[in-house]
């Protein structure tokens, strides 16, 4: 389990995680391999994840957005927060692909996070973040989940990360 940087408090609050505009958003989320096994062990149906190990987003009864399958919308939670997938604890840090490099980036729609971006306290979360990601059982797990590196528009760069 990743340390968390947002308080759980704030991110009930924001109702901006979850939500997407598009079916086939880049933001939906990548699961590991072992995370869409396990998923699919615990009985949660096949047409929640694509082939390419995404969530597949659900549309939103009377609007035009999509939201995560396992989103409580009402409640703002999620149905499966102990067992939430790697990038899901990540986020609004996301693995960023540009070019052949890989970097740890910041989604800088996070309200929270765009806030706290030059504190002291975000400094040092970011480099704990690039320090586990750079591990080598972190970076093993990156290496063989490449679904997990994206390419987010508009996400601020933070780090190199070494896979």
């Amino acid at each position: 389990m990743i340390k968390q940087f947002i308080p759980q408090e704030i991110c009930l609050e924001c109702r901006g995680c979850c939500r997407f505009n598009r079916r086939d958003s880049v933001w939906s989320p990548a699961l590991l391999n072992e995370e869409a096994q396990e998923l699919l062990r615990n009985k949660i149906p096949p047409l929640f994840i694509s082939t390419d190990k995404k969530i597949l987003l659900g549309q939103l009864a009377g609007e035009g957005n999509f939201v995560c399958p396992f989103l409580r919308p009402e409640e703002n939670l999620c149905k499966i927060y102990p067992r939430r997938p790697f990038e899901c604890q990540l986020y609004p840090f996301l693995i960023n692909r540009k070019g052949a490099k890989v970097f740890l980036a910041l989604d800088l729609h996070c309200p929270f996070a765009a806030k706290k971006i030059k504190t002291r306290d975000f400094k040092g979360y970011a480099l704990y973040l690039t320090e586990f990601l750079n591990s080598p059982p972190q970076a093993e797990i990156l290496k063989n989940n490449p679904q997990i590196i994206q390419v987010y528009p508009e996400a601020l760069g933070l780090g190199e990360l070494k896979i």
